[in-house]
């Protein structure tokens, strides 16, 4: 969880695959009960990368000072820069969205049924646990 911290950049491989990256920063907050304020603590700079429908839901939707939600795969690549060693930490999103505890979104569907993983295929979408069932969505911050 963090907020955007760069553009979203959207681009293709040669091959034509879709894929976005951008900055997240995490930010610990911590409260002082003596002076009764809340203040900054540590903070995480993390790269994050989405590839194809994900990446393009990301670059439709965020935009930077959003606050976001990331899940996928945590790497840290060690390198080195004018002989100095640094280090990058990477996520390889498999799901990406705004935080609802700081914002409200929009969703706006993209799909249609034919989308739906073939499990759900087979069970009547119109009642699912006595519920209409939707087809994926994206979501804008607002």
């Amino acid at each position: 969880m963090g907020n955007v911290a760069t553009d979203v950049v959207l681009r293709q491989t040669q091959d034509g695959t879709s894929y976005a990256g951008f900055g997240v920063v995490s930010v610990e907050r911590k409260f002082d009960k003596q002076q009764d304020v809340w203040s900054d603590g540590h903070k995480l700079f993390v790269w994050v990368t989405g590839w194809k429908r994900l990446a393009k839901g990301a670059a439709a939707s965020l935009k930077k000072g959003d606050p976001v939600i990331v899940s996928g795969r945590l790497r840290v690549e060690e390198y080195e820069k004018d002989g100095e060693k640094r280090t990058t930490v990477k996520v390889e999103a498999t799901a990406i969205g705004p935080n609802l505890a700081l914002c409200t979104a929009v969703a706006h569907r993209d799909s249609v049924e034919e989308d739906f993983a073939p499990f759900l295929r087979s069970v009547d979408l119109d009642k699912v646990g006595g519920e209409k069932v939707a087809p994926p969505l994206s979501a804008v911050a607002v």
